[in-house]
């Protein structure tokens, strides 16, 4: 493990103690008091909590709610400074809250080592796809969405992937906008809403479905030569039309509608192949359908090479899946080390010794006349390198 990787099992095993110090004194609640019978420092990455402790959804809040960027803020400004202006007038004002589904949908148990189903989880034997999932329903608890996992049926005579279709229709029945990644899918921004993306993208009353498009390589193309939407991230708006058009999908293989969509019950890309050379031919209102652009929606960094498809709001980790646990640290940490450092200066005075009034002679501490002081300038760091290394 490289020196990244130390800093940050380090900063973990000590995140759990420095967010409660941090809520305590930047929230001076009368409701949070410190136990010096509790160790200050967890021995392992997994703590237990009562079911009616909400110290975890405080603590979301702490670290989020302050940098929440506004929903119908006019632009946003990345990482890297590029800016990004809403193209009109904002359709969402207000926060969607619970209209808004997260949705993970998943056959398998997942109970396995490392799973997000095991009882136990450790940051450090955690599977990649965990992290995905987890990323997704801390994003919902920090915009206040609600999150569901479904463990849906499997079809008996399908690929694994295809019971993310039905699980959708059912969820677009109890609310009006969902949000559908598979598990090596990430938003990049924790802190930017849906509802500002739905507002850049223009999410019109009249789309059924948001998807992005996939990179431009002759596996990514139909039998039409037109390239395919990517199911692994799926945005949909409820209507009866969108549950006619999931209902479709979801009973393509059957040949019933659409003659020869049984291929792809098991052969690659199933779902996806299924609704891009078929269900999207049927359902081409101008606005039933929204493409997305794949720089902007799917793929990552190291994938820029594969059509731009760099992921600058969602990320979908195709290329390397190992880089999702490691992009959940990351959401975190860039969001709590600001956070952090922002504490340590507010509370400086109790903590920061300045002894540069005194000059050191062998062990001894000897206080500086003025005009030593005066001089001392000019020799300061004489013999020490940048940052003492």
């Amino acid at each position: 493990m490289g020196p990244q990787g130390r800093w940050r099992r380090i900063l973990f095993v000590a995140m759990g103690g420095m967010l409660c110090a941090f809520i305590y004194y930047a929230y001076e609640s009368s409701t949070m008091h410190r136990n010096p019978k509790q160790a200050q420092f967890p021995h392992h990455n997994n703590v237990s909590l009562p079911e009616n402790d909400l110290s975890m959804m405080t603590v979301i809040k702490a670290l989020y709610a302050p940098i929440l960027h506004p929903v119908d803020a006019s632009n946003f400004t990345d990482e890297d400074g590029d800016v990004y202006k809403l193209p009109g007038e904002p359709r969402f004002r207000e926060k969607l809250g619970k209209k808004v589904l997260i949705v993970d949908i998943d056959s398998r148990a997942l109970t396995g080592d490392g799973q997000l189903m095991n009882d136990e989880l450790k940051w450090n034997h955690m599977r990649p796809l965990s992290a995905g999932m987890l990323s997704h329903y801390m994003f919902a608890q920090i915009h206040g969405y609600d999150y569901k996992f479904i463990r849906a049926p499997d079809y008996e005579d399908r690929w694994g992937t295809w019971v993310k279709v039905p699980m959708m229709r059912e969820a677009l029945k109890t609310h009006d906008y969902i949000v559908f990644m598979d598990s090596d899918v990430m938003f990049h921004y924790p802190h930017l809403p849906l509802e500002w993306l739905l507002n850049y993208w223009e999410m019109s009353k009249d789309n059924l479905v948001m998807m992005s498009i996939d990179p431009d390589e002759p596996q990514n193309y139909d039998e039409k030569g037109n390239r395919y939407l990517n199911t692994g991230f799926v945005i949909a708006q409820a209507s009866p039309r969108t549950q006619e058009m999931y209902r479709d999908w979801a009973e393509c293989p059957t040949d019933k509608k659409y003659k020869g969509c049984a291929h792809w019950k098991t052969d690659w890309a199933h779902e996806q192949a299924a609704f891009g050379n078929y269900v999207r031919y049927d359902y081409n209102r101008p606005d039933d359908i929204k493409v997305l652009p794949c720089v902007q929606a799917n793929g990552a960094p190291e994938a820029e090479g594969r059509g731009g498809c760099k992921g600058i709001f969602v990320r979908h980790y195709w290329v390397d899946k190992s880089l999702l646990s490691r992009t959940l640290g990351d959401q975190v940490m860039q969001y709590f080390l600001p956070r952090l450092h922002q504490l340590y200066l507010q509370e400086s005075k109790n903590h920061i010794i300045d002894a540069k009034g005194f000059k050191l002679s062998g062990a001894d501490l000897i206080e500086l006349t003025e005009d030593e002081k005066k001089k001392l300038k000019d020799k300061e760091g004489a013999n020490q390198k940048d940052e003492g290394f």
